[in-house]
């Protein structure tokens, strides 16, 4: 069994994966979290820096993992999340314990604009026309002044938190490192530079769509994770 823990974006849900399961190999599991703060989580306390986030989520998946390795795939936010908690772990558990991070649409760390707009500040009419932009809210969903009453103050948290996000200087990951993003985004010409991240960077992967490719493009992500999975030194075990 291939154990993947799954990063969702900012703003996002643990719920927003759960349909990835049916779609990978019969012989992962998959484990969507959610952030403190969020959706199963609401009642704690939220992140006040990335730092907390990564300290948390790393020990949380290593008491779900209770012992078995395990892999990390985060989508956007989530992308840099995966890769600060591999190296979290890479400075604290045996490198066996980690069998692979695949980051999706997540710019590497120091390619990052440094002066990127900080949407989180814009009035909500425009951030709501910003998260429709970028595919990360329908219309309709915009529509319901009272769900975004409530949803709103959660992502513009997000949002400030990853703005906020200083990466430190590590040396490479000696894991196998994937990176996969949608052919229409505006980061496509950075996203190849995580070769630099790991000295086992297995390459990238662009799909037809935008951000959020995945929405469109599921079997064929899934069946391309499968893969990754399949190839992981730490478990031979996956099937279709």
């Amino acid at each position: 069994m291939c154990l993947i823990f799954c990063l969702p974006h900012a703003g996002g849900g643990a719920h927003h994966y759960f349909g990835w399961a049916s779609h990978l190999a019969p012989d992962i599991q998959w484990e969507p979290l959610d952030y403190a703060g969020h959706f199963s989580r609401m009642d704690e306390p939220a992140y006040a820096t990335f730092e907390q986030a990564i300290e948390d989520l790393a020990e949380r998946m290593i008491a779900r993992a209770d012992g078995r390795p395990f892999a990390l795939f985060g989508h956007s936010m989530g992308g840099a999340l995966a890769y600060e908690i591999a190296q979290y772990l890479a400075a604290r558990q045996p490198a066996e314990d980690l069998s692979f991070i695949a980051v999706s649409s997540a710019l590497p760390p120091h390619r990052r604009d440094p002066n990127m707009p900080r949407y989180y500040e814009l009035p909500d009419r425009d951030f709501i026309q910003h998260l429709i932009d970028t595919g990360g809210m329908t219309a309709q969903l915009a529509a319901q002044a009272e769900l975004m009453a409530s949803y709103l103050p959660l992502i513009r948290h997000d949002y400030r938190l990853y703005h906020q996000y200083q990466p430190p200087s590590y040396p490479p990951l000696s894991i196998p490192l994937y990176a996969l993003w949608g052919g229409e985004e505006d980061r496509n010409a950075n996203m190849p530079a995580w070769a630099d991240y790991s000295h086992a960077f297995n390459g990238g992967k662009v799909y037809p769509g935008d951000h959020f490719y995945w929405r469109q493009g599921l079997d064929a992500v899934a069946a391309d994770i499968s893969a990754i999975a399949c190839q992981a030194p730490a478990d031979q075990t996956c099937g279709r």
